[in-house]
């Protein structure tokens, strides 16, 4: 599977577009012998995700903010290594809310799969997890952990690149500098702590927020943030 792979990582890199990155997830896991994918970043309390599960399943998910007690998730910010898992395993007794859970994912046709979690900047973590209706899943068919977190960083920056690319502002698109210091923003710093970071004027950091805020007709930082959040730009 080392050659199956090599080649999702140059496809994610190619990739022009989200359709074309869920393509190339979706043959690698059906080759596999999967048959759905997920890619998940947490960040704190928040959560971003790219995934083939349905969409009824995927509505409860993040409805219920079941990412906070996913033993998934738990277990691969506890490893950061590859591992296997399977709903089966998870307690039976405990709290009503993680058996709901269990029993739900295993009706939607999750339950067993493969998850290779990797360490992510400011205490973000990435993860891709190939999912099955089985019992069981199969390790032993990603046998290489290093190419393995490879295609798990290189789909990351695919997406976030053409996340960024996409987001279409009332007077064009951001500029590579407006999106850096609105990412910068998005992390809690400030216009003087941004330029320390970058190595930019203070005030043109400024005027580059303030630019970002009129294309994307933001009355306030923190409502540019969460608008270019929306659009997946940070």
């Amino acid at each position: 599977m080392d050659g199956d792979l090599r080649s999702l990582i140059d496809m994610a890199e190619a990739a022009r577009d989200e359709r074309m990155i869920k393509s190339a997830l979706n043959r690698f896991a059906n080759s596999c012998g999967f048959e759905r994918f997920a890619y998940l970043q947490t960040e704190g309390a928040e959560i971003r995700t790219f995934n083939s599960y349905p969409e009824e399943w995927q509505d409860i998910y993040l409805g219920s903010r079941y990412f906070l007690i996913d033993p998934v998730v738990t277990e691969a910010k506890r490893r950061m290594e590859m591992f296997s898992w399977t709903a089966d395993d998870w307690p039976a007794r405990g709290a009503s809310e993680l058996r709901r859970f269990r029993d739900q994912a295993i009706e939607h046709g999750i339950r067993s799969g493969v998850t290779i979690p990797v360490e992510g900047s400011f205490g973000s973590t990435m993860m891709l997890t190939f999912a099955s209706s089985e019992k069981k899943a199969d390790r032993s068919i990603l046998q290489d952990g290093q190419k393995a977190i490879q295609a798990v960083i290189a789909i990351h920056y695919r997406l976030k690149i053409i996340a960024a690319a996409t987001i279409v502002a009332p007077k064009g698109l951001l500029s590579p500098r407006e999106a850096m210091c609105v990412m910068w923003a998005a992390k809690g710093k400030s216009a003087p702590e941004t330029a320390m970071l970058t190595g930019i004027n203070p005030r043109t950091v400024q005027h580059y927020l303030d630019s970002a805020r009129r294309k994307l007709e933001a009355a306030t930082v923190a409502q540019l943030v969460a608008i270019a959040k929306d659009h997946g730009l940070v």
